[in-house]
C-alpha cells in the first residue's frame, strides 16, 4: 500500500510514503524469520484490495489521513494480538513494532492537517483490524 502512496505522491508525502513503506517490509521480515515455514509468504487480497484505491490516489493530506487511519489500525490490531501471545520473543517483537507504527501514524495525522485528538489517538476496539473480514 505505501508503494502505491509513494507511486501516487511526490514531494514530502512520496519520501514519507518510501520509508514508512521500508519499515512495514522490515517488520514483515521480521516476523517471517520468526515464524519460518508458518509464515504466510503472500499479502492479504481482501485487505490489499480494500484498501488500495485509497492509497493510491487523492491530494498528499488525502493520502497522509488513509495511511494514519492505516497505521492506526495495525496499532490497535497488534495491541489486540500481543495480549494473544504466549511466547517471548514473538511478543516481544510485536512489542517493538507497535511504537513505530505509532509514530508513523503520528507524522501522517500531522501531514494530513488533521488536529483533531479522534485522528490522533484513533485505537479503539473498532480501529482493529477483523480478522473474520480480512482471513489469512
Amino acid at each position: 500500500l505505501y508503494t502505491r502512496a509513494a507511486n501516487a505522491s511526490k514531494d514530502e508525502m512520496k519520501t514519507i510514503a518510501e520509508l514508512f513503506g521500508a519499515h512495514h517490509r522490515a517488520a514483515a521480515q521480521s516476523l517471517t524469520g520468526l515464524l519460518g515455514r508458518k509464515a504466510p509468504t503472500a499479502r492479504n487480497e481482501k485487505f490489499y484490495a480494500a484498501q488500495s484505491a485509497k492509497a493510491g490516489e487523492g491530494s498528499a493530506k488525502e493520502l497522509a489521513a488513509h495511511m494514519a487511519s492505516l497505521e492506526n489500525a495495525l496499532v490497535a490490531t497488534h495491541i489486540n494480538v500481543l495480549s494473544q501471545l504466549r511466547g517471548i520473543d514473538g511478543a516481544s517483537l510485536v512489542a517493538s513494532i507497535i511504537p513505530i507504527e505509532a509514530r508513523q501514524a503520528a507524522v501522517l495525522v500531522q501531514m494530513s492537517g488533521s488536529s483533531s485528538l479522534d485522528d490522533i489517538m484513533a485505537l479503539d476496539a473498532e480501529a482493529s483490524i477483523d480478522p473474520e473480514t480480512y482471513p489469512a
